[in-house]
């Protein structure tokens, strides 16, 4: 800060030089100049979509979930991240993490394996024939 620190023996202010250190945040990081998080989502709301409520610097805000989304993918918040000059805002970014139940009851067990059972495309089929 120029002419804000203590003045030279002359009297002429000197400049103020501010060392700052941000602390790692438990939830927010920084992606390039953007802001990034994890949110977990459960099974059915990675399949069938939703509409969550997210963390941002401004408080809570409601984001959809599209239906079909992957694990690790990275959703987009335009202007909600981290302020920079002059007056902007960065982009928030939200990567998905689908939280695999740990506990589950019975009557989920059930529905788990009748899904289970059901015919599908094998996710794994491109993995078919590959070797060294």
């Amino acid at each position: 800060m120029a002419g804000k620190g203590k003045p030279s023996l002359a009297g002429i202010p000197r400049d103020l030089y501010l060392n700052v250190k941000l602390e790692p945040h438990s939830f927010f990081g920084f992606e390039g100049d953007d802001l990034i998080c994890e949110v977990p989502i459960t099974f059915d709301e990675a399949v069938l979509g939703s509409s969550i409520d997210i963390p941002t610097p401004d408080g809570m805000i409601s984001m959809k979930i599209p239906a079909g989304i992957n694990s690790g993918q990275v959703l987009r918040l335009r202007s909600k991240g981290w302020s920079s000059p002059p007056g902007n805002r960065t982009d928030q970014l939200v990567r998905i993490v689908v939280a695999t139940p740990q506990n589950i009851n019975a009557q989920e067990r059930e529905y788990y394996e009748k899904i289970r059972d059901l015919p599908r495309k094998n996710p794994r089929s491109n993995l078919e024939g590959i070797n060294l």
